[in-house]
């Protein structure tokens, strides 16, 4: 019975089918290798961009810089004389206030020559009451009117006292094309110190917004620009949308 169950065991294939199989299986090798080149080749044409997509896209960036650009450079401007007029206004006033709380109330007690020309007198007061509170500052008489002090940072301002004793202080933004007694809504601008103050802020501050606005802005020419500072100040130290000095 065992042997005639060893007979119906099948009999391994023949030679012929196993080189069917064999064919049937490189087919397979055959057609998968070549549908991953087609996959390859259509893959690298995907990659591909022609010279007008190319062109159009350096177009659109060149667009977008140019309407964006101005605005970012305008944005930095403004934030930078921003910054240095509110860096300004703090140390002036904080040397001021050491002033104060050493000397008592300031004055120009023994300015008594009623004109502008007295830099030798308003170099002795600076020298006392208020430049060596400040730090890292260079200073200098100039002329029969002016005195003159940098800081580190590159600004600085040029100042005289009128007739009126009311000391008058031109700001600048860059000391090196510090012009004396200029004021022009744009790198230089006024501020004051009056002994009744007892504190050095814009020329006109505390006016009205508008009409602070409106002077500043209709000034004929840089030299009336007086109420620049006190707008930018009454408008939390931001200079307005519509500034036409800084663009």
């Amino acid at each position: 019975m065992e042997r005639d169950k060893k007979l119906r065991i099948a009999p391994p294939p023949e030679k012929s089918d196993i080189a069917s199989i064999s064919e049937v299986k490189f087919d397979i090798k055959t057609k998968t290798s070549y549908n991953s080149d087609v996959m390859n080749h259509n893959y690298k044409k995907r990659r591909a961009f022609t010279l007008a997509e190319v062109l159009i896209t350096i177009g659109i960036i060149g667009v977008v810089a140019a309407l964006t650009i101005p605005t970012i450079i305008t944005k930095y401007r403004r934030q930078t004389v921003e910054n240095k007029l509110k860096k300004f206004y703090s140390v002036v006033n904080q040397a001021i206030q050491m002033s104060i709380a050493e000397h008592g109330q300031i004055d120009f007690e023994n300015q008594t020559t009623g004109t502008n020309d007295n830099s030798e007198y308003i170099t002795k007061w600076y020298n006392e009451y208020l430049t060596k509170y400040m730090k890292n500052i260079e200073n200098e008489k100039v002329g029969q009117d002016y005195y003159k002090v940098s800081f580190t940072d590159g600004t600085g301002f040029n100042s005289y006292l009128g007739s009126n004793n009311v000391l008058y202080i031109f700001y600048c933004l860059n000391f090196s094309s510090c012009a004396l007694g200029h004021y022009n809504g744009k790198d230089q601008f006024l501020f004051t110190y009056s002994p009744k103050q007892q504190k050095v802020a814009p020329a006109y501050s505390g006016e009205n917004i508008n009409e602070l606005k409106n002077r500043c802005y209709n000034a004929s020419n840089e030299g009336s620009r007086w109420h620049c500072a006190a707008l930018i100040e009454a408008n939390g130290w931001k200079i307005p949308d519509d500034y036409p000095y800084i663009r």
